[in-house]
């Protein structure tokens, strides 16, 4: 497909292709290769293709009902090659990635899902999704380890979905999940992985999907999903947009505003006493280093200027450097 292409799919199958050749840099990736109809059900269904990586990617399924068969599934994986082939992942590499997914169904049951999927020469990789059914983020499948963020999804909400695959501090291959709704935000804990491999399996190609099981009985079953923002880079293994090679402070809390060092406000300028170590001398010594750290949010252009007064007026009420 061009870089923005639409098309209509009454049938469409492309199977994905691996071969045994030397994995490329994960910075390589410059585009996405797509898999209409990974599964192909319930092939009178009708398929829209939206494709303009990485800033939109969308599957359009419409009409999935017949009396017999599973399910339809759309696919996209990252390409290092204009989208000729997929990209293929080995079990050393390391990365995050991170997209906005907007999943909406008509009805929500049966189930529509959309989000992360992992497919690779062995066997199915394994999925980290939302769904309409279940408004569930899940991770599960293949040798990934199961997670639920016990976040509530709803059809047509968009959220940001993240995934960082690292090496911990014991050496071995971990995952960490990332999910932020309009309302709330979570990461897991650094999961190792359990597989024969520990690891991403050589070969796996990445990308997101769209599946909607089919509806013997409501002929206009329907779902699309929209992948937005669509980023992949070296590991953060706290999501806040800076790589760990560059962050000055790790583990900041999920969602929280950071400037580029990648530090947040309340890690620049901590209540219980400054950064460097020691306590506040007293409630206006904290006031200060707060009223720097957002000086210096506010002209890299982190926080606007409402947003710099209500830091500035909670810090000045705070109990932070008090003497008690």
């Amino acid at each position: 497909m061009s870089i923005y292409q639409r098309c209509v799919y009454p049938i469409a199958l492309v199977t994905l292709g691996f071969t045994t050749s030397l994995y490329a840099q994960v910075s390589t990736i410059n585009s996405a290769v797509y898999t209409p109809r990974q599964f192909n059900d319930i092939p009178g269904a009708t398929l829209t293709v939206v494709s303009n990586y990485p800033s939109l990617i969308s599957f359009e399924e419409q009409n999935v009902s017949q009396s017999t068969g599973f399910a339809n599934r759309d696919s996209w994986h990252f390409s290092s090659d204009s989208g000729a082939t997929p990209f293929l992942f080995g079990n050393n590499d390391a990365f995050t990635i991170t997209m906005d997914v907007t999943l909406t169904a008509d009805p929500i049951s049966p189930r529509k899902e959309a989000g992360f999927v992992f497919n690779n020469p062995l066997n199915d990789g394994g999925e980290f999704i939302v769904n309409t059914d279940g408004h569930e983020f899940v991770a599960f499948g293949g040798f990934l380890p199961f997670y639920n963020s016990h976040l509530n999804f709803n059809s047509g909400d968009t959220v940001t979905m993240g995934l960082t695959i690292f090496k911990d501090s014991s050496g071995k291959n971990a995952i960490i999940y990332f999910a932020r709704t309009a309302t709330a935000c979570v990461e897991s804990a650094a999961l190792e992985f359990s597989n024969v491999e520990l690891g991403v399996i050589d070969g796996t190609s990445i990308g997101g999907y769209l599946q909607i099981v089919n509806s013997p009985t409501v002929a206009t079953n329907s779902g699309t999903v929209v992948f937005q923002n669509i980023q992949i880079g070296a590991p953060d293994q706290d999501f806040d947009g800076v790589p760990d090679s560059s962050d000055d402070c790790p583990n900041t809390p999920p969602c929280s505003l950071v400037n580029a060092s990648g530090c947040s406000i309340d890690q620049l300028a901590p209540c219980d006493g400054p950064a460097s170590g020691g306590a506040w001398r007293n409630h206006g010594q904290y006031v200060s280093a707060v009223a720097r750290a957002v000086n210096e949010f506010l002209a890299q252009g982190v926080i606007d200027q409402t947003q710099a007064d209500a830091m500035l007026s909670a810090a000045g009420q705070s109990p932070c450097g008090s003497k008690r």
